[in-house]
């Protein structure tokens, strides 16, 4: 859930580090091991650069990103588009949410999100962290989705209506849950990070000469 913060505060590579870092450290537990050969962190990396990049104006680059993921999905010899009938489950393609997710991405709502994103009022905060949010978790799911029929195998493809039936569920939980704290916390942190992270990446974007760094004004 605070993914999202983190992608609006970090530049992509600086989101993928520390998304890195905490799933190796959280791997030290006994009850949280690595899974998926030590590519547990791409989903959270994915969901971190995905939020960076659309926060900072970069949407290009974010839609693209959700393309090949949607397509390496349905190449997966262990994957499923359409889950058929067993469990009830509607006809309807597996990846419907992430459609959603991806018309959500390059619709106008993702437009100037660095200005919006440093509102000083809360109600004005939640659109933006929602739409972040949103398309965040998604592309998280489908990484994870995609790690999980890599790793198993055809074992996966029996366990695919039962996400089917459940993922909306538990996306829908993750996005309310990211809202509420990111919207908080982006809040609580407005006047001394945000704007400074935002405001710098916006002038680099914008500079003809992108390799002339730009000095923190701070």
């Amino acid at each position: 859930m605070i993914a999202p913060v983190i992608g609006i505060l970090l530049e992509p590579a600086y989101g993928i580090v520390a998304v890195f870092t905490g799933t190796m450290v959280a791997s030290l537990f006994p009850w949280n091991p690595i899974k998926f050969a030590g590519l547990d962190f791409l989903p959270g990396a994915l969901n971190v650069t995905l939020v960076s990049l659309a926060a900072r104006g970069r949407r290009t680059e974010a839609t693209l990103m959700f393309l090949i993921m949607i397509a390496l999905f349905i190449i997966n010899p262990y994957t499923s588009i359409f889950v058929g009938n067993a469990l009830l489950s509607p006809p309807i393609p597996y990846l419907w949410m992430h459609l959603a997710a991806l018309v959500v991405l390059v619709s106008p709502l993702t437009k100037n999100l660095s200005t919006k994103l440093t509102s000083h009022h809360y109600a004005s905060l939640v659109r933006p962290v929602a739409v972040l949010a949103f398309t965040g978790t998604m592309i998280e799911h489908l990484t994870g989705g995609l790690l999980f029929a890599t790793v198993v195998g055809k074992g996966a493809l029996k366990f695919w209506p039962v996400i089917f039936l459940a993922y909306p569920i538990e996306r829908t939980i993750l996005v309310i849950g990211a809202t509420l704290i990111g919207a908080t916390l982006l809040r609580l942190l407005r006047p001394t990070l945000i704007e400074s992270s935002l405001e710098t990446a916006e002038l680099v974007r914008m500079s003809p000469v992108r390799s002339v760094p730009v000095t923190d004004r701070r």
